[in-house]
């Protein structure tokens, strides 16, 4: 009886490691989907990315930050198999970047922001219709563009430069693509139009959609981000997330009266104390201590302007550092 009920136990352990065991190679399976290990690339004997390692996840979106000049535009070519690396492996689904078996999955929405010139709206949406087998239908279209039915019949270039670049985001998802990469997105967008793109990156997160992009907007990264890279002359220097940036820098800048200067020159809290016309403006990670002292000296809530350092400025500071 005793040796029943041990080989009952061994054997529901092992359905058990061997349910778990399938479930981890399966979200291993499903994380694993794009790999970048040493990858290197010169061009013209000049070294634009060095010996950059990540992984992306299935589903994750990832934003590519730094300034001009870091490589962003670069390492996604890469990714995309439209430059070939000088060193390192990069791989997208076990596949090389060039595999014909990505085409129908990947879409690329370029940081040039042109549309052909001589056809129309809708002309133009038809035709990306047809050359995918599952395209989205023309409702779906319509909920995504937004566009009248006067603006459709409109000569793609006659559209506004918001209106052109939420056209080519909109033509990049009619084949309805696993992996996206999108080179500033947003560029020559109005405030609505942005928030819209905001909606939409949002709607494909939900539906799996793994997303690469650059930008230089603060509020896109904290909105769509899951995770930041954060590229500098070509180096990669941070993988990070919006939560982790933000929890990390908790400094405060201050915009007080000229007269308190010799105050603050005294307190060893005080950072980048810089004279701005009459007022004089710090930063200090001590912001409580600090304004208790200008408080015991006679500041007063009316006399002082407190921002946050935000997580566009973190980024830029971590680069040039």
């Amino acid at each position: 009886k005793t040796t029943g009920i041990l080989h009952y136990f061994w054997s529901v352990f092992a359905i058990l490691v061997a349910q778990s065991l399938c479930m981890y190679l399966s979200r291993r399976k499903k994380m694993n989907l794009i790999e970048v290990k040493d990858l290197s690339k010169e061009i013209r004997g000049k070294e634009i990315l060095k010996n950059i390692s990540f992984t992306i996840n299935d589903g994750e979106c990832v934003a590519l930050i730094g300034p001009n000049g870091a490589g962003k535009t670069t390492l996604m070519d890469c990714l995309l198999g439209d430059k070939f690396l000088t060193s390192g492996q990069a791989s997208v689904r076990g596949l090389k970047p060039t595999d014909e078996q990505l085409q129908q999955m990947v879409a690329i929405l370029p940081q040039e922001n042109t549309v052909v010139a001589d056809l129309k709206v809708n002309e133009l949406l038809n035709f990306f219709q047809s050359i995918y087998p599952n395209s989205l239908s023309n409702q779906e279209v319509d909920i995504l563009l937004k566009f009248t039915d006067k603006q459709k019949e409109q000569l793609a270039s006659k559209l506004s430069g918001g209106q052109k670049r939420l056209f080519s985001f909109i033509l990049a998802l009619i084949g309805r693509p696993k992996i996206l990469f999108l080179d500033e997105p947003t560029s020559a967008m109005d405030t609505s139009t942005r928030q819209h793109f905001w909606e939409i990156v949002d709607e494909l997160k939900k539906k799996g959609v793994t997303i690469i992009y650059s930008s230089h907007y603060i509020e896109e990264v904290e909105h769509t981000a899951d995770r930041i890279l954060v590229l500098h002359k070509g180096e990669l220097i941070r993988d990070t997330t919006p939560y982790a940036m933000r929890s990390e820098e908790q400094e405060k800048h201050f915009t007080i009266p000229l007269s308190y200067q010799t105050i603050l020159e005294g307190l060893s809290e005080v950072t980048e104390i810089e004279i701005k016309q009459n007022a004089l403006s710090f930063a200090t990670r001590k912001a409580g201590q600090v304004w208790q002292v200008l408080v015991d000296n006679g500041c007063t809530i009316e006399e002082i302007e407190v921002r946050n350092r935000t997580l566009l400025d973190s980024i830029f500071e971590t680069t040039q550092e």
